[in-house]
């Protein structure tokens, strides 16, 4: 090989190098603007939760269709047998895209730090951040800084409950808590959820909050202020009463006359909408990503694409989880719907937990059960599929 040859292989691959540099160091520069101006990764409260739990993480009470009495067999088979109407589910519509602005030539450049903060200085961003932490379920302390504080790390507290950090920066701007070279804060409200379905806080969990927060104003230097922690526990206590009562988890049980094949299933399903997920289940989703309804393995053993090829099973479940499922009633009659197509195209039944088989009339009783729970909620103040809801059913 001549030393043309070489010299131009070399050209040639510094070439490459610098242009993979370049969309390397592109590649940062857009994360870290992204971050800042969004906030640092974590759990979405929309998205990263239990499904299909009940409270205290062990309790198995699902609302059942009861078979009633003969005389309203005999009624049903007189009247038209039930058949909700299905109308189009209420979605969670995607957000329009942004215009795109193009700089004009007079205008002047603004650096990387100002973009950053232009971002967060919407008024919606901003009500968003705040939003994040709520005084109906959070217990919120406010340390506030004597001057502007840059964090070295972030805080950490070992309790059993959700935390969030949202911070205020010099500027005056509202942002998740992060520590960030050049970001100092003048206050940082830090929040820990009180209800979810473990339970509600305890006193003891409280007080170990309380201290730990303590802590870590007094090494910063900083002052804090708590609610009344006596009236925050009493509304905990509650509330989590009020949760207690609507959540619920309907169970609709598919036995067929003979196992259903995996593949067979599998195909059935995708074509219906749903798609099978890491917990081993097939679920139908709203666009906004929470889980309408999904369908499960009788006997609660996962699906998975290699069982789905070469396994059978012998029933099947459709479950439905009352306060996490917004639309509620139109939902459950989609669902309904789907279980009835299952139990058609795998000659099967529906039935309870205790292989009794499911009338129009029970599924129509449930249905009744079903406004009143979302009556319940509404008048709550929480919307069923609402993040609040799905904070407080995780």
């Amino acid at each position: 090989m001549s030393e043309l040859q070489i010299g131009v292989l070399i050209l040639g691959g510094g070439v490459i190098a610098l242009v993979f540099g370049f969309n390397m160091f592109q590649e940062w520069r857009f994360r870290k603007r992204t971050q800042q101006a969004f906030a640092r990764p974590q759990d979405d409260v929309l998205l990263n939760v239990p499904k299909n739990n009940v409270r205290d993480g062990v309790r198995t009470d699902r609302m059942e269709p009861v078979l009633v009495d003969t005389a309203l067999d005999e009624m049903v088979e007189e009247d038209e047998p039930f058949e909700p109407a299905l109308p189009p589910l209420a979605m969670t519509a995607k957000p329009a895209a942004e215009p795109r602005l193009e700089p004009a030539d007079d205008v002047p450049v603004v650096d990387e730090e100002d973009e950053d903060e232009l971002a967060m200085d919407s008024a919606d961003h901003q009500a968003l951040v705040v939003a994040m932490l709520d005084p109906s379920l959070d217990f919120i302390a406010e340390v506030v800084f004597h001057e502007p504080h840059e964090l070295a790390a972030m805080p950490r507290f070992n309790v059993g409950k959700r935390t969030q950090l949202i911070g205020r920066t010099e500027r005056g701007m509202w942002k998740v808590a992060e520590a960030l070279p050049g970001t100092r804060y003048k206050q940082i409200n830090i929040s820990m959820q009180m209800v979810d379905r473990s339970g509600s806080v305890s006193e003891q969990e409280l007080a170990a909050f309380c201290q730990q927060v303590s802590r870590f104003a007094e090494d910063h230097n900083a002052a804090v202020n708590f609610p009344q922690r006596q009236q925050k526990l009493v509304a905990a206590r509650e509330l989590d009463r009020f949760c207690a009562d609507v959540d619920v988890l309907i169970g609709i049980n598919i036995v067929p006359q003979a196992s259903i094949e995996g593949a067979r299933l599998r195909s059935f399903a995708e074509a219906a909408g749903l798609q099978l997920e890491p917990d081993g289940a097939f679920h139908y989703l709203a666009d906004s990503g929470n889980t309408l309804y999904s369908l499960v393995a009788a006997d609660q053993m996962p699906f998975t694409f290699h069982t789905l090829l070469d396994k059978s099973f012998p029933a099947l479940t459709l479950l439905f989880d009352v306060p996490r499922v917004a639309g509620g009633v139109e939902v459950f009659d989609r669902a309904v719907h789907f279980a009835r197509q299952l139990a058609q195209e795998f000659d099967a039944q529906l039935v309870d937990d205790n292989r009794r088989v499911l009338s129009d009339v029970g599924l129509a009783r449930i249905r009744d059960q079903l406004l009143h729970i979302y009556g319940s909620m509404d008048d709550r103040g929480i919307a069923p599929g609402s993040v609040a809801a799905l904070r407080l059913f995780a």
